[in-house]
């Protein structure tokens, strides 16, 4: 009896309706489940099925199943969201079988991949309200626009990891049933480009509490999209730049987390990855993106501490590159254009690809001074200078094939050169710690050649980008992260090339890289608080003279 209780006489009208096989299984049948449909049955045979308006909670002449009740709640927009309030799903007008739906598939995906494979399991779309005060901040469709405009023209070197049609698609097509992807990800993008005020120097501000709390939200309700991810790795930018920690470092952490729920890591191994068949190549290229984008800012965290563990696995010799900027940008890319890391170094590529190139060397460089036994060790027997001379010598071919293309002003914005330069300079400083210098001239003497051309080279950028402001020139570009990086790392070098007591030309480059921080703390946070360490570790210098 209780068997024949559980199941109706009569198919679903869903399943009716689309010609499906039916297992009548009482409150939800399968195949609603698996599709997150409402499931309702009929009464009698010859019964219609009766389309009731959005949020009516009442199935006219069927049979309501228990946990059929719409939750219409929305969330008030004069108070904040805090996680004692409802989840996102709940405010979404889906149907708590629908959400209970949706949450089995997820869990089956994750616990037995294999069996969801094989099974055809679907994870059901369920689309998240938007609330009012983020609404406010991103506007309606021509707001959207204005700032895709402003972020695809400013922000160089993320723009290729978006792909802009999919995009365009997500947020501004009003019956997308992914459109509150799109609003998140243009909240990320207007929080990316807004600059502080004197008020919230510490980068804490109001936008970004905002879009930090509404990023949380639509994570919890346990949707996995690649526009999500996009978003969070714009939000941990911004936190880098504005010296937002440890949130920055959690952040990127949990991007990586992501993106191998995604299944991006296979991408740099096999061309379509895991799980892609049929799916438009433009967006396996851009899920290939965005995982390079992950593995940037891992290895770029590190570059302060090379000892501190990295979150993602380590880029190889045979992994694939992102395609050329403009073949993805273009949307003309095909499965032909990817080449692998070793096969690329002589070829002309967009910036990202270079940009991933030398991440790649970078993490080439972290990987060996993480492993330097500590010192005093009675065993080590490790000669930096011998041991990395191959690895200098790639890091340096590598910035001599775009040498051509970026003259000195270029060089503030060419991030692939930043990190390579960087590398080279954490290899110097490691290897002056293990030869002891303690004067100019040990620093000179025990100086790698590549080291001395990076100091010269940003030397030089740094002069012409004050000639241009002493000339009237507003510096009002967009400069990334990266450059601020490597003013540091240089400043620092060349303070420890002083000893505590600098010569005249080390005086003029430690005070120019000083003005260029003090001019792009102005813009992001991160260059006052490297000022803050040059002005302390100089102090320490001459201390101890």
């Amino acid at each position: 009896m209780e068997h024949q209780q559980s199941v109706a006489r009569i198919s679903c009208f869903s399943c009716r309706h689309s010609k499906r096989r039916c297992d009548k299984t009482l409150p939800t049948c399968q195949l609603c489940i698996r599709r997150g449909v409402d499931c309702r049955y009929p009464k009698r045979r010859a019964q219609k099925y009766v389309v009731l308006p959005e949020g009516d909670g009442t199935a006219e002449d069927g049979i309501p199943a228990k946990h059929d009740l719409l939750v219409n709640k929305t969330v008030d927009s004069d108070r904040s969201s805090d996680w004692d309030q409802q989840s996102p799903l709940e405010t979404s007008g889906a149907t708590a079988s629908a959400i209970q739906s949706f949450g089995t598939a997820t869990a089956i995906q994750f616990i037995a991949p294999t069996l969801f494979r094989e099974a055809r399991l679907e994870i059901p779309r369920i689309n998240i309200t938007i609330p009012s005060h983020v609404t406010a901040l991103t506007g309606e469709f021509e707001q959207i626009r204005d700032i895709s405009a402003t972020f695809f023209s400013q922000v160089v070197i993320w723009t290729p990891v978006i792909f802009r049609k999919n995009f365009f698609n997500i947020a501004l097509n009003p019956l997308s049933p992914r459109r509150t992807e799109g609003i998140l990800l243009s909240l990320c993008m207007k929080l990316y480009c807004t600059p502080t005020t004197q008020d919230e120097r510490d980068g804490r501000t109001a936008l970004y509490k905002a879009t930090k709390q509404f990023y949380c939200e639509v994570e919890a309700a346990g949707i996995l999209s690649i526009c999500i991810l996009q978003s969070a790795i714009l939000i941990a930018v911004y936190e880098i730049g504005h010296a937002i920690y440890p949130a920055a470092y959690l952040t990127v952490g949990a991007c990586a987390r992501y993106g191998i729920a995604l299944g991006l890591d296979k991408l740099l191994v096999d061309l379509t990855g895991e799980n892609n068949t049929g799916r438009p190549w433009m967006e396996v290229e851009e899920m290939r993106r965005v995982w390079w984008g992950i593995l940037i800012l891992d290895r770029f965290l590190n570059l302060g501490n090379p000892l501190r563990g990295l979150t993602t696995k380590d880029p190889e010799y045979d992994d694939y590159l992102p395609v050329d900027d403009w073949t993805f940008l273009n949307a003309t890319a095909k499965p032909q254009d990817n080449l692998r890391i070793s096969a690329a170094f002589n070829l002309k590529m967009g910036v990202f690809t270079r940009l991933a190139q030398a991440t790649y060397l970078v993490n080439q460089a972290l990987k060996f001074l993480s492993s330097l036994p500590p010192p005093g060790d009675a065993n080590d027997t490790v000669d930096i200078a011998k041991d990395t001379a191959q690895l200098r010598r790639t890091i340096w071919a590598l910035i001599s094939v775009t040498k051509s293309e970026f003259d000195a002003h270029d060089l503030a914005t060419c991030c692939q050169t930043a990190v390579s330069y960087c590398a080279i300079l954490l290899l110097q400083e490691a290897h002056w710690r293990r030869v002891r210098i303690s004067s100019t001239e040990d620093a000179y003497k025990h100086m790698f050649t590549e080291s001395e051309h990076v100091l010269e080279n940003l030397a030089r950028m740094a002069f012409c980008l004050r000639k241009d402001t002493e000339e009237g020139t507003c510096l009002d570009e967009e400069f990334p992260v990266f450059l601020m990086q490597i003013v540091y790392q240089g400043a620092l070098t060349t303070i420890e090339m002083g000893q505590g007591n600098p010569n005249k030309e080390i005086k003029e480059r430690i005070a120019i890289y000083k003005w260029l921080l003090q001019h792009l703390q102005a813009r992001w946070r991160v260059a006052g608080i490297y000022l803050s360490i040059l002005q302390s570790k100089e102090a320490l210098m001459a201390s101890v003279v």
